[in-house]
């Protein structure tokens, strides 16, 4: 496993992690498996520290364990996704693997802590996105949770800040994605490599532009809107200008 990059996709939902793992996905050289929960995350690395311990001190254990550790979590990443393991014909050329999770951040220390234990370094994609569009996106969705929009804002700091946390420790292994700036962009394929590919030192050529092409387009086809009212927009507002006063004054 000494070839292969940990590779995760993260940062709120509805901010782009869905088309940033399929134009990945799109590459050879990378198979991202589907999302896991949060709370199979949380209860995997638990497992993972009780096998940390069995190995009761014993040097050899200790080795042996270390050596098939990071097999152990890329195979367990595969069963544990929603949809399965993924593309498995990938695996023999593939440099990343991984798997993608909103909100993955908020367990950045232990995904350091155990690939680091495995002699790896991984690398995280956060996607980002306004905070007015990403609630409106996520209070259209039926399976939505939230009881309002100031619960949302409360997970929507938290992860940002989890952010800025990973960029102050790693900055070489966090790449940001902001959807916003794709939206915007009058070339998706010179966004796509510049943001998610370059950073990789990975490159696109003609098969996996046709991939991407394909992706994309039905990305855009399937986005829907809806209509923020008047509250939810006023306190995300607030939000912001509270946001912006903290920064200043901590500058």
């Amino acid at each position: 496993m000494e070839r292969v990059t940990p590779l995760f996709v993260t940062g709120m939902g509805r901010s782009g992690t869905t088309n940033a793992l399929r134009v990945l996905n799109c590459h050879p050289k990378v198979m991202l498996n589907g999302e896991i929960a949060l709370p199979v995350l949380k209860r995997f690395f638990a497992l993972l520290e009780i096998l940390d311990q069995t190995t009761g001190g014993d040097e050899r254990m200790e080795d042996d364990w270390r050596a098939r550790k990071a097999d152990y979590m890329f195979s367990s990443f595969g069963y544990l996704a929603k949809l399965g393991r993924g593309r498995l014909d990938k695996l023999g050329e593939a440099t990343y693997l991984g798997h993608k999770s909103p909100r993955l951040e908020m367990l950045f220390g232990e995904y350091e802590e155990h690939f680091g234990s495995a002699g790896l370094k991984p690398r995280y994609v956060y996607c980002t996105r306004n905070p007015f569009d990403c609630w409106r996106s996520y209070s259209s969705q039926s399976w939505n949770s939230y009881d309002g929009v100031g619960q949302f804002l409360n997970d929507y700091g938290r992860s940002h800040r989890r952010l800025r946390r990973m960029q102050n420790t790693i900055p070489d292994r966090v790449f940001v994605v902001a959807l916003d700036a794709l939206k915007a962009a009058p070339d998706p394929f010179a966004f796509y490599s510049e943001t998610l590919y370059a950073p990789l030192g990975l490159e696109i050529d003609d098969k996996t532009r046709r991939r991407i092409a394909k992706v994309h387009f039905e990305a855009k086809r399937g986005s829907a809107s809806r209509t923020l009212g008047a509250e939810d927009r006023a306190r995300i507002e607030d939000y912001l200008s509270a946001s912006e006063k903290n920064a200043a004054d901590s500058a």
